[in-house]
């Protein structure tokens, strides 16, 4: 299916149907599907779900929409099959709206994998959710973070072991947010909720020492808390790996992860499901002119 997507630009939209600044499209096919309840249209038999994929032509017009789960009862399947996987009725839908726009001749080249640039002395951190319900929050998302000199002060080598309060590593900290499409949004904006807040007395300290090269350990565990009106917090532990030349006090790279747990609620009975939530944090080699 993934090389289905390939002619395809992905992007999504998130809201409700008395929003006024509904797009076209989401208008076009919010009508179409709910037009049996409201007596303007033939509408859908069946439950939906909440979520619809719709394809759009270069010129923005709606060639295709579907419901993104699937409508329940009263469905057939194609070559005389009882069930039908996801994925594979996402990829027959998708076909449909490639035969609509014409794409057989799509080049289909490969495209190499390239991970976002955190630019000079910037950070990658690569945040996954295991969920065991859901498997796509699997995949790691990867967020750049472009970090100055100043961000990494805090960090400088440790003669001897020196508490550091994690606030102040909260640019590159905060990225820690679980990936894909969760319920922690703005009820009027549907923007996500960022994370405004990040607690935690952290040590680092010297960890030996190898050729030319000088090593220090940042552990410690941290509390991190979104702009949300009910002060909804999450925390982890963080083990990472700083290196240092001998003359320099700034770090030249840096690799570790945080491991924690996020509580997702669950409106339906009214309580939290703990579940795991991991990061990896790697900086490119940094250039310190000043020692």
């Amino acid at each position: 299916m993934v090389s289905l997507l390939r002619p395809f630009i992905a992007a999504s939209w998130h809201g409700h149907r008395n929003d006024p600044d509904l797009p076209d499209a989401v208008r076009t096919v919010w009508r179409e599907k709910f037009g049996r309840q409201s007596g303007n249209g033939p509408g859908l038999r069946g439950k939906q779900s909440n979520v619809d994929l719709a394809v759009l032509d270069a010129k923005g017009n709606l060639v295709h929409w579907f419901d993104g789960f699937r409508r329940m009862g009263g469905q057939s399947f194609p070559n005389g099959q009882r069930h039908e996987s996801l994925g594979d009725y996402t990829a027959r839908e998708l076909q449909k709206a490639t035969a609509e726009l014409h794409l057989a001749g799509t080049p289909t080249e490969e495209h190499p994998l390239k991970l976002p640039d955190p630019g000079r002395s910037g950070m990658r951190v690569f945040i996954s959710l295991l969920e065991e319900r859901m498997r796509a929050y699997r995949a790691p998302v990867v967020e750049a973070v472009n970090l100055t000199r100043n961000d990494w002060k805090p960090l400088a080598y440790p003669d001897r072991e020196k508490n550091i309060e994690a606030s102040l590593l909260k640019k590159w900290l905060s990225q820690v947010y679980p990936p894909g499409v969760m319920e922690r949004t703005d009820p009027q904006t549907k923007q996500v909720y960022r994370i405004s807040r990040i607690k935690g007395n952290l040590t680092l300290e010297p960890a030996g020492t190898f050729n030319n090269m000088r090593y220090a350990l940042l552990t410690g565990r941290i509390i991190l808390t979104d702009e949300g009106p009910d002060d909804f917090s999450y925390e982890g532990d963080i083990e990472i790996v700083l290196t240092y030349s001998k003359t320099r006090s700034m770090p030249q790279s840096l690799r570790g992860i945080f491991d924690g747990i996020y509580p997702r609620y669950n409106p339906t009975n009214r309580s939290f499901r703990e579940i795991p939530l991991q990061a990896a944090f790697e900086a490119l080699p940094m250039v310190d002119k000043n020692p």
